[in-house]
């Protein structure tokens, strides 16, 4: 089943094909739509509909970069970027001293924000470990902070029922054999022998993990970020051919039954990962947008910025990922102690307080026939909507003032309520299949942006139409009545 699905109601088969009696899937236009009974998919992705459930519902994680490189505070590309000898960048390891409370704090700051999971880097690019391996001692364990502190990340997320996330970049700058790889050919098969050995090590020693979130499989030799002036002189296998990235999945799950994994492993897995932008995956497959309060490369700590997102432009973001049916991953970069920067927290917060009054309007909702493609559509000038079942959720991002106009959506609206203060509006019909709901106040209430509760007579859709009637009052929808 496509990467769409909810929730598998009944199903039945033999060996390796399912027949679904009833079950919620998304089409190619983003909306839900149900496969009606004795449609046959695979059992491999009715599997993969059911462990997707739990994550489409959620809508909502926090992505945390956060190691060594946190101690600059100049971002976790350092290393590459400003061309740093390896002896200079170890002693970054040994000055990193985390406090005792930061996991508590990065938790608590996920729970106030709304988020319902959570991914920590793991390792990054520089190949620096949180967690106690085996395989190279550049890890936090046998350096400054000396301890493990992916198991203190666990922990604090269960705690506060959180699901558990862990990012690995695939890559790690710190092997000759990655930048010449004719030159340093022996080291070509240990580079993807210590990932093997390292993602175990993560999908063994910490229980149930609930997400994979892998990074930039760039094999040797070819270009990879922050390497501007670099020769590519990259080996002529694919990614998923020179990190065994198949074999290397099918180890994860054996050891995770349950896990979901991205797409950045060299092989598309369960969801897609655009970066700094809003854009559906093809086919109706599932995906996140993943982004940061500022712009690319800086997702760690950075004490200055002054290019960053309002929680406004947060939560716009935010919507048009929920809207077109994606989750949203935003990140925060600590800093060299584990806490949480102000500039974050203010923003996070802010979006926060306003899920907890809006949550309704965001978990658990489904993409749905409103919006045809990715691009705008119906009311955008005013905000998004999100749905479930017969109610539309109207966020507005631009108030409108007393009144907002309701067009091109149907069937009919049976009534409007006012969510930032629970007051019902008036609704009334106009031409053009056009609904006017009033009563609103003049100024936007409350923090960021209020919400309009609407409940229409079915489930919400785009009318279309193909003539000029309209400007004569006379509009004829030609479909989706």
């Amino acid at each position: 089943m496509p990467a769409g699905v909810a929730t598998v109601r009944r199903c039945v088969g033999g060996p390796g094909r399912v027949v679904i009696l009833a079950v919620p899937r998304r089409g190619s236009t983003g909306e839900f739509r149900y496969v009606m009974k004795g449609t046959t998919i695979s059992s491999d992705d009715a599997e993969r509909g059911a462990r997707l459930a739990w994550w489409h519902d959620a809508k909502f994680g926090m992505f945390v970069h956060w190691g060594c490189y946190s101690v600059l505070g100049r971002g976790e590309q350092i290393l590459l970027r400003d061309l740093m000898p390896l002896e200079e960048y170890r002693q970054l390891a040994d000055r990193f001293q985390p406090a005792a409370d930061w996991a508590d704090q990065v938790a608590d700051q996920a729970v106030r924000a709304g988020a319902r999971y959570v991914v920590l880097t793991t390792r990054h690019h520089d190949g620096y470990c949180l967690f106690r391996t085996e395989t190279d001692p550049f890890n936090a364990t046998q350096t400054g902070p000396g301890r493990d502190l992916v198991a203190e990340y666990v922990a604090a997320l269960r705690k506060r029922n959180l699901r558990v996330g862990f990012y690995y970049s695939i890559l790690n700058w710190r092997w000759r054999g990655f930048w010449a790889p004719n030159k340093y050919a022996e080291e070509l098969p240990k580079i993807v022998d210590e990932i093997h050995r390292q993602i175990r090590e993560l999908m063994t020693h910490y229980g149930k993990i609930d997400i994979l979130w892998y990074d930039v499989s760039q094999v040797p030799g070819g270009p990879t970020p922050g390497a501007s002036g670099y020769q590519a002189q990259p080996v002529s296998q694919s990614r998923a051919e020179f990190y065994r990235s198949a074999e290397l999945n099918a180890m994860v799950r054996s050891l995770q039954p349950h896990i979901l994994i991205n797409n950045r492993s060299g092989v598309p897995e369960d969801f897609g990962t655009p970066e700094q932008h809003i854009k559906p995956e093809e086919g109706g497959r599932a995906w996140e947008a993943c982004m940061t309060i500022n712009y690319a490369p800086n997702w760690g700590n950075i004490r200055y910025s002054v290019a960053d997102k309002t929680a406004g432009q947060i939560l716009y973001n935010f919507m048009d990922a929920v809207r077109l049916g994606g989750n949203f991953l935003f990140n925060i970069g600590p800093d060299e102690r584990g806490y949480v920067s102000e500039r974050d927290r203010q923003a996070l917060d802010r979006v926060g307080q306003w899920l907890e009054k809006y949550g309704e309007a965001v978990y658990g909702t489904t993409p749905t026939g409103i919006y045809a493609s990715a691009s705008q559509g119906p009311c955008y000038h005013y905000g998004m909507f999100t749905c479930r079942g017969n109610i539309a959720y109207l966020t507005l991002f631009y108030y409108p003032g007393d009144y907002v106009i309701i067009s091109k959506i149907g069937p009919a609206i049976r009534s409007a309520e006012l969510l930032t203060t629970g007051e019902k509006l008036t609704v009334t019909p106009m031409k053009n299949a056009r609904w006017k709901i009033s009563g609103l106040p003049a100024a936007p209430p409350g923090d960021l942006a209020p919400v309009i509760k609407i409940e229409f007579t079915g489930p919400p859709h785009l009318l279309e139409f193909s003539d000029a009637a309209w400007l004569d009052g006379q509009y004829q929808p030609t479909g989706g009545k």
